[in-house]
């Protein structure tokens, strides 16, 4: 069973991370409305994979955790779970608000020129999927190596 929970738990990081790596990357490459408008789009359709990911990525680590009962006195693993819980407030709460905002205020800009509330905006997500990638990467280091 333990094999099983952790071929699902490495999956589902892979689903979770990927998605959380590509968010900068995507948005970092629109200069337009049309084309912020698209990445703000192509994020709204991808952001069931963090969520799916997240989702079985914190159940079958916790089931690991019910199976191997030690794991709750390691500092690695209880640290791991308050890092998933960083990621998981801002990619389920404080993107997806950020995302509908942009969108709004790039429905009412007139021209292809993004306007400076826009620019603002972006930055502060751009911001949240900053720290979302230095938990990953922290995540990442206390998985591997077990401090």
């Amino acid at each position: 069973m333990y094999s099983y929970l952790l071929f699902i738990h490495i999956a589902a990081s892979v689903t979770a991370i990927a998605a959380v790596i590509c968010y900068p990357i995507i948005m970092s490459s629109a200069r337009t409305v049309g084309q912020a408008k698209f990445a703000l789009g192509l994020l709204e359709k991808t952001a069931i994979l963090p969520k799916i990911g997240g989702t079985l990525l914190l159940l079958s680590g916790l089931a690991i955790g019910f199976q191997e009962t030690y794991l709750f006195r390691e500092r690695w693993y209880v640290a791991s779970i308050v890092i998933f819980l960083v990621i998981l407030v801002i990619f389920a709460g404080l993107l997806p608000a950020g995302i509908k905002q942009q969108l709004k205020l790039l429905q009412q800009t007139q021209g292809d020129d993004l306007p400076e509330a826009y620019r603002h905006s972006r930055r502060r997500s751009a911001w949240l999927e900053g720290v979302a990638n230095l938990a990953v990467f922290l995540s990442i280091v206390l998985m591997v190596f077990k401090p």
